[in-house]
């Protein structure tokens, strides 16, 4: 074998080695990207799933207190007694309560929208990073 024989299947096998190293990059990076994708989609089930819950018990909460029993804990002959009196001084604090809870669970849906973006982010910036292993194994 030559000496130009030899360089040339020296670089034959320095573009293969190349060649399998970006595989390997490109798969592990679309595994990165498939990760972040599934975790989108579940951040976002459970966003959809949260907020609705969010919007079901506000909507109770305004249906409830808008009621004219509500209003009045203390009805004749419907609601009397020690009770009613506990009722009616019971209830102020449960509203703020269920009002705080509603807020916490916001907060919440926000944090997720959060995690929701800087996981896009990252599916970018890997999907960016793909493309580029994929040219340079198309320029091999």
């Amino acid at each position: 074998m030559t000496a130009e024989e030899a360089a040339k299947k020296a670089r034959r096998a320095a573009k293969e080695r190349r060649r399998r190293e970006l595989n390997r990059q490109a798969t592990e990076v679309r595994a990165k990207i498939n990760k972040a994708v599934n975790l989108i989609s579940s951040f976002q089930s459970k966003q959809t799933e949260l907020t609705s819950e969010v919007t079901q018990i506000t909507s109770t909460k305004t249906s409830a207190l808008s009621s004219q029993i509500t209003k009045e804990v203390r009805v004749s002959k419907v609601f009397e007694g020690v009770i009613a009196e506990k009722q009616a001084a019971s209830l102020p604090t449960g509203v703020e309560l269920l009002e705080t809870n509603i807020q916490k669970a916001e907060q919440v849906v926000e944090g997720i929208a959060d995690q929701i973006q800087k996981l896009s982010e990252y599916q970018q910036t890997q999907e960016t990073k793909l493309s580029s292993i994929m040219s340079q194994l198309a320029s091999l």
